[in-house]
């Protein structure tokens, strides 16, 4: 996760905007575990906007949270989320005011009051991105103090618009507008003045810090959240730091759990197992035949309702005859699931690591003689423990002038022969027969051929903006020949074309070469997990 801290204070209209440069550093500094990036202020709000726009492309498909500031600092982090996301993207402005003012409608002049209307192509040159939004992309959460102008703009263009007292709709609305992902704005001037009076331009009548968790957190549930932007903090000689490091550090908790729901989610779906079966959120799943640990164990949901119970999960596996294995995923979010299962006797199982990147980053990366994953070609990269047991480490050696040639097909048939060859575990056939021929479209599976037999291969699944990277491997005496390199490659081209413009994977956490080579391709970390294994 990224936070970028943009200071700037020249887009309000208080009286007390200077205020806002110490409020974007001590918001900043409320987000927890988190690369910190701070933007200065550039000459002209379009100087700072270029330099806002040049730190973001350092997030590499991270989870970006903006610290205003005034509102005007949202306009390229939303335009970055319209750039990814497209028509599957809606934003929710949580706001007091409607942003949707023109130069020529507003009272103030003032940009932090024209953001949205710019962000809609409507705004002052310089400050308008390409793409815009559209109208029925934008849900005004909260807001209460249109100007006239912008009363008649929402009525024109039809903008959902969920005031203070109708939030319990709020997902509702987002849902209408067939989104999957949603950009949250949050202007703290949307709370009660009553209760948080530390903005600029306060309004009566506004929501409590609670409910603005609870809304965020209900949406994270529900969506991808695509970025989440805090401004328009005024810190005075009182303050209120503590409640709202408490209310910063929910938001984006809840906003870092999506990314970790739907990467699970997706790669539940793409790796599929023979029987599944949902209770209480779990998600129990039973492979005859196959002994990976994937396909043969329960994923908890997000967060684990200990009220909940866990005998239903006992039970799944005892009418099966199975020992009960738990993926404890994430395992950074699950550490009372984690402390109760060992107290009830189940062993830890190995730790994995969970990684995305933006794909074209990876493209960049792995094409011939550019990007550092090139000094490092050919090792084999299991995706998981259980593709993979070895990885060679990279040595020095001259990288190939060309990578060997992808074969790239959508149909697995010809592909198990592959798999058979290099998976190299019993249950080969199983799997095939079991997990492999079940993967939904699209998928992509690869491999290529060197010295007339099979010299790698590589698994890619696309799922609505994600691909997940599975099956990576590489024939021991065939590294270092960019194999490895050339898989990820064609994969990552492929799942462009497939409207998928993030990667994830799996590997062991302690496969240091593996997890070296990835990073060099543009991964990251998002989060790990481990099993734990009854008797």
């Amino acid at each position: 996760m990224m936070v970028v801290e943009a200071p700037q204070w020249q887009g309000s209209s208080s009286a007390t905007a200077h205020r806002l440069e110490q409020g974007a550093s001590l918001l900043a500094a409320m987000v927890p575990d988190a690369e910190r990036v701070r933007v200065p202020t550039g000459p002209t709000l379009t100087e700072t906007a270029a330099r806002i726009r040049a730190a973001l492309s350092r997030a590499r498909g991270r989870l970006v949270v903006t610290a205003g500031g005034d509102c005007g600092v949202e306009l390229e982090p939303v335009a970055a989320a319209v750039r990814r996301h497209g028509d599957r993207l809606a934003v929710v402005w949580f706001d007091a005011h409607g942003d949707l003012n023109t130069p020529g409608s507003s009272p103030s002049g003032a940009f932090h009051g024209m953001v949205l209307r710019a962000l809609l192509g409507d705004g002052p040159p310089g400050l308008t991105p390409v793409p815009a939004l559209r109208p029925e992309q934008v849900v005004l959460a909260g807001v209460r103090a249109l100007d006239p102008a912008e009363r008649d703009h929402v009525r024109a263009e039809g903008i959902a618009h969920a005031r203070v007292d109708e939030l319990s709709a709020l997902e509702d609305l987002v849902a209408r507008t067939g989104a999957e992902a949603v950009y949250v704005h949050v202007d703290l001037d949307v709370l009660d003045p009553d209760v948080f009076p530390f903005v600029g331009v306060p309004e009566p009548g506004g929501i409590l810090p609670a409910e603005l968790l609870a809304r965020v957190t209900a949406l994270a549930e529900r969506f991808e959240i695509a970025g989440l932007g805090i401004t328009e903090y005024e810190p005075s000689r009182k303050r209120a730091d503590g409640m709202l490091a408490g209310l910063v550090a929910g938001l984006v908790e809840a906003c870092r759990t999506s990314a970790v729901r739907q990467i699970e989610r997706r790669a539940a779906a793409a790796w599929p197992a023979a029987v599944v079966e949902e209770e209480h959120g779990w998600l129990l799943r039973h492979t005859p035949g196959v002994t990976r640990q994937r396909c043969n164990s329960a994923l908890p949901p997000l967060p684990w309702p200990l009220a909940g119970g866990f005998e239903h999960v006992e039970r799944f596996y005892g009418e099966r005859g199975l020992p009960v294995r738990v993926q404890v995923s994430p395992a950074e979010r699950h550490r009372e699931l984690d402390e109760f299962l060992a107290a009830r006797g189940y062993r830890h199982g190995g730790a994995t690591a969970v990684l995305t990147a933006a794909t074209q980053d990876v493209i960049a990366a792995t094409t011939t003689g550019t990007g550092a994953a090139t000094t490092a070609t050919g090792i084999a990269v299991p995706a998981t423990a259980e593709d993979v047991t070895a990885v060679a480490v990279p040595g020095e050696g001259a990288v190939r002038a060309s990578p060997p040639p992808v074969d790239l097909t959508d149909e697995p048939g010809s592909w198990f022969g592959v798999f058979a060859e290099l998976d190299g575990h019993d249950d080969s056939a199983a799997v095939c027969a079991e997990v492999v021929s079940r993967i939904a479209s699209p998928a992509a599976f690869l491999s290529v051929t060197l010295e007339g037999r099979a010299a790698g291969m590589g698994l890619f699944v696309a799922d609505r903006g994600w691909a997940g990277v599975f099956c990576m491997a590489t024939a021991p005496e065939l590294r270092r020949r960019g194999v490895a390199t050339a898989l990820l490659g064609a994969g990552a081209r492929w799942a462009r074309e497939m409207g998928a413009d993030r990667l994830y994977l799996q590997v062991e956490r302690d496969n240091e070469a593996a997890v070296r080579l990835y990073a060099q391709a543009g991964f990251v970390h998002s989060h790990g997990y481990h099993y734990r294994v009854g008797s």
